[in-house]
């Protein structure tokens, strides 16, 4: 039927680190200076250390994080070419990375960073209607920051509590070197709006689950001693007693 050609397929592609290659812009360019401050050079001596000397690119996710912290939620290219420099690797190297993973910006973001996971068990429960709604009330589309600077908002895959679905990541750079990183869970078109209201006349906000009934991940209701998925230190794993074994 298609004489030894594959037939056209067309697919829906999110890119969640946005853009993959660079353009210089007035805040983000290969010629305005960029270094750690002597705190984090601190903290990565610490990092390097735990590394042998033919692994130092282990070290270029963790300066990723403590780059994005110090410089206020997002990355410079300077930034990345001074990790390159640190960690032994070519640029390349870096800016492979910081495309890839979804965490890492690449321009300035907004006060709170709100990224919606967007995967499987988010779609089905709704995630793109609260994409929708949030950026109709926030006048802003994915990607986008609103005019007071408050809020950016964009896209990220599986955030780890599918049971919970749908929910968003909201981060806070704004108070380096101090940051905020937080799940919230269970959201509906009303509970995520209220959420925002909170956020933007400075009121506490609820994280994790937004039911009134649910602590964790168990099933809505339940007992929460019923259920092993709780945020307590797991016991480890099994291993006979060697000095027993000895005798």
């Amino acid at each position: 039927m298609f004489r030894g050609r594959l037939p056209a397929t067309f697919a829906f592609v999110r890119h969640f680190g946005g853009e993959m290659r660079h353009h210089n812009t007035e805040v983000n360019h290969s010629r305005i200076p960029w270094d750690f401050t002597q705190e984090s050079y601190k903290k990565i001596d610490e990092i390097m250390a735990k590394f042998p000397a033919s692994r130092r690119r282990s070290g270029v996710i963790p300066l990723l994080h403590l780059a994005q912290v110090q410089n206020g939620g997002w990355i410079p290219v300077t930034a990345m070419f001074k990790i390159a420099k640190i960690c032994e690797v070519p640029p390349m190297d870096v800016f492979e990375t910081v495309t890839f993973y979804a965490m890492y910006n690449r321009k300035p973001v907004g006060k709170y960073h709100i990224q919606f996971c967007v995967t499987t068990p988010c779609q089905i429960t709704g995630c793109d209607a609260l994409i929708e709604a949030t950026e109709h009330k926030l006048g802003i589309k994915m990607g986008g920051t609103t005019k007071d600077g408050l809020f950016t908002i964009g896209e990220m895959e599986c955030m780890g509590c599918c049971v919970n679905a749908p929910m968003i990541v909201v981060s806070d750079y704004s108070n380096p070197p101090n940051f905020s990183y937080d799940f919230f869970e269970d959201l509906n078109e009303e509970s995520l709006f209220k959420i925002l209201d909170n956020l933007r006349d400075g009121r506490p906000v609820k994280v994790g689950s937004q039911l009134p009934n649910r602590v964790w991940c168990e099933p809505a209701g339940s007992d929460k001693d019923k259920t092993s998925l709780r945020l307590e230190t797991p016991p480890g794993p099994y291993c006979r007693d060697i000095d027993a074994a000895k005798k």
